[in-house]
């Protein structure tokens, strides 16, 4: 039998409500135990996994970051960093706004808050990438709320830009959840045919089109359940579980 490279989104995909369903660790498992390879595929950076996931579901590891971060078996076969100087200047851009900002990074992510809060891993002044947070390693950005036309015309110049209805996320252009599956497809020497990516939301959708199999789950947005080649239920009743019993195991 060919092995097969699932790719799961995490949130409102595989994990909803704090938690992942009993349903999905069982797919996950008996899939695996056939030999086929399961990866988290996320927007989320490394370090903002929810904490047990890599370590309790049974994964072959994770492409983080919109792509820009690859893991194999605890191994990081892959990873871009953004440079120093375009994280300084987004900063300045949002110094003194008194939005939450999120610069997250494959260990940590550094937060630029409004005035009254306090926390770790806080960023303040965008010379701090050359002090305090000297040597750390960004590879996307989160913003709290919607970007103004000004700011997604500004930051869509260098980098993709996702606007979801309570925040936007960026990354460097030429990455996304695609790209990321595909060097992992290749790098395991496994056809984009024989990859089933399952997702919900709009920066879903690149890794979507370009996998064999695209699953939405059945509260996914329109957008995404019209571009799927399978609607499975609802993510907290176990759609990914479904749709590994589709393609996988009933075979």
């Amino acid at each position: 039998m060919e092995s097969y490279a699932v790719f799961l989104d995490i949130d409102n995909t595989l994990y909803c409500d704090g938690a992942v369903p009993a349903a999905n660790v069982r797919a996950l498992r008996e899939a695996r135990s056939r030999g086929h390879y399961i990866f988290l595929n996320t927007a989320r950076s490394f370090g903002m996994i929810p904490n047990g996931l890599m370590e309790n579901l049974p994964l072959d590891g994770a492409v983080a970051g919109i792509g820009t971060d690859l893991r194999l078996r605890g191994e990081q076969i892959f990873h871009h960093v953004m440079p120093v100087d375009e994280l300084k200047a987004i900063a300045r851009h949002f110094e003194g706004q008194g939005r939450e900002v999120g610069f997250e990074g494959e260990t940590t992510t550094l937060w630029m808050y409004p005035k009254d809060h306090r926390g770790p891993d806080r960023l303040t002044r965008a010379d701090e990438f050359d002090t305090v947070w000297r040597g750390v390693k960004i590879s996307k950005l989160y913003i709290r709320g919607q970007l103004t036309p000004q700011e997604h015309a500004l930051f869509s110049e260098k980098y993709t830009v996702f606007q979801h209805a309570r925040y936007a996320e960026f990354v460097t252009k030429g990455f996304d959840k695609a790209t990321g599956m595909r060097r992992m497809a290749a790098h395991l020497h496994i056809p984009v045919e024989r990859c089933i990516a399952m997702g919900d939301s709009a920066n879903d959708a690149d890794m979507l089109r370009a996998a064999g199999i695209s699953v939405a789950m059945g509260d996914a947005i329109d957008e995404i359940k019209q571009m799927c080649d399978y609607v499975s239920c609802d993510a907290r009743d176990g759609g990914v579980a479904q749709a590994i019993e589709k393609f996988l195991l009933m075979q």
